[in-house]
């Protein structure tokens, strides 16, 4: 599974960062969210859907 951010749509709301640290950080300068993982691991998968349910910004999208 991948997960993606989109920067226009993120307002650096911080769900995501505080859903799953693990997986989002915010980015230096522009505190919007980042994927610092290549491919999530499956214990962080399901704390990876529920930040992108949660997301305001409908920013995080989930591939495959």
């Amino acid at each position: 599974m991948k997960v993606v951010v989109d920067q226009m749509k993120c307002r650096t709301v911080g769900i995501c960062v505080k859903e799953c640290p693990e997986v989002f950080r915010f980015q230096e300068g522009s505190k919007r969210a980042t994927v610092i993982l290549e491919e999530i691991p499956v214990e962080f998968q399901q704390k990876c859907k529920n930040a992108a349910i949660k997301c305001p910004n409908k920013a995080i999208s989930i591939r495959g």
